[in-house]
C-alpha cells in the first residue's frame, strides 16, 4: 500500500513539472530596469512577458540586485533599459540583447515627446521577439503614438493655472515635461541626479521666488523627501497649492495609466 501511494504521488508530480515547466520558461521574457518601462512595453503588446528589476517601492538611487533577480535578467530574452537613471545599479555583465532608450535623457517616459521617439524602437525589438504578434504590435504602436498627443494636450489643461506663475519642485524629474509645457520652472531644491540635499541658501532663494509668485505650486514626487516643501509651506503666505506626482509608478501598470494618474493628481 505504502509503495502504491509513492509511485502515485511520483506520478502526479512528474506530471505538474510538465505542466509548470513550460510556464516557467516563458516567464521572463523581458526585463525591464524601470516600472515605467514595462509600462511602455505594456503599451504595445499586453501579451509580452515583463519584469520590473527594480521592485515596488524601492529608492532606484540606491538599488542592489539581489541573486535570484540577477539569474531572472540572465535568463531574459530583452533588456530595456533608460542608463542615464539606472547606469549607477550593479547591473552584471552587458545582456545579449539590450535596448537603452534614454543614454543621454533623465526621466524620457515622463515627456510625451521623448516616449513617442523611442516608441518604433521598442516596437521593433518585440516583433523581434514575437514575429507572430507583428501585426497587432503595429496596430497598437499606431495607437500609442496618437494617444501620447492626446496625453501632451492634457497636460497642457492641467498646467494651465501655472503658465505664469510657475512651479517649485523638489525633484528634477518632472523638469523636462514643466519646460516642454513652458512653465516656468521658479527653483529646484535637488539639483543632482541622486537626490543631492538642498541647502539654507536655496530653500530662502525659493521662499521669495514663492513671494513674488504666490500662485505657483509646490511640487513633490512620492519617491523624495517633502522636508524642504514642508518648510517652504509653513513659511509662505498664503499657503502654496501642493502637488505629488508620482514618476515610478507600479510594474504591471501601462504608461497611459501612470501618467493619468499624475494628471487626475496635477487638477485643482
Amino acid at each position: 500500500m505504502h509503495s502504491y501511494f509513492h509511485k502515485t504521488w511520483r506520478i502526479v508530480l512528474i506530471g505538474l513539472s510538465i505542466l509548470i515547466a513550460p510556464s516557467l520558461a516563458i516567464s521572463a521574457q523581458i526585463a525591464v530596469t524601470l516600472p515605467p518601462l514595462a509600462g511602455l512595453v505594456a503599451m504595445l503588446d499586453d501579451q509580452a512577458d515583463s519584469f520590473c528589476l527594480l521592485p515596488g517601492g524601492a529608492d532606484p538611487h540606491h538599488f542592489q540586485l539581489q541573486p535570484r533577480t540577477i539569474e531572472s535578467l540572465s535568463q531574459s530574452r530583452l533588456l530595456i533599459r533608460a542608463s542615464f537613471d539606472d547606469g549607477g545599479w550593479p547591473l552584471p555583465a552587458s545582456h545579449a540583447n539590450t535596448l537603452d532608450l534614454w543614454p543621454d535623457m533623465d526621466h524620457g517616459w515622463l515627456s510625451p515627446t521623448a516616449v513617442r521617439k523611442v516608441l518604433p524602437r521598442i516596437a521593433d525589438a518585440l516583433i523581434a521577439l514575437y514575429p507572430k504578434r507583428a501585426e497587432n504590435i503595429r496596430l497598437r504602436l499606431k495607437q500609442a503614438e496618437v494617444q501620447t498627443f492626446f496625453i501632451e494636450s492634457d497636460w497642457q489643461a492641467a498646467l494651465q493655472p501655472v503658465k505664469k506663475s510657475g512651479v517649485i519642485m523638489q525633484h528634477p524629474a518632472w523638469q523636462r515635461l514643466m519646460n516642454e509645457m513652458n512653465i516656468p520652472i521658479l527653483a529646484v531644491l535637488e539639483s543632482g541626479r541622486h537626490g543631492h540635499q538642498h541647502g539654507p541658501h536655496l530653500l530662502e532663494n525659493a521662499l521669495e521666488k514663492l513671494k513674488e509668485h504666490p500662485d505657483a505650486w509646490l511640487l513633490a514626487d512620492i519617491g523624495h523627501s517633502q522636508r524642504a516643501l514642508d518648510w517652504l509651506a509653513q513659511h509662505a503666505k498664503p499657503t502654496p497649492h501642493r502637488i505629488t506626482l508620482d514618476a515610478m509608478g507600479q510594474c504591471g501598470a501601462s504608461w497611459v495609466e501612470l501618467i493619468r494618474a499624475n494628471l487626475k493628481r496635477a487638477r485643482p
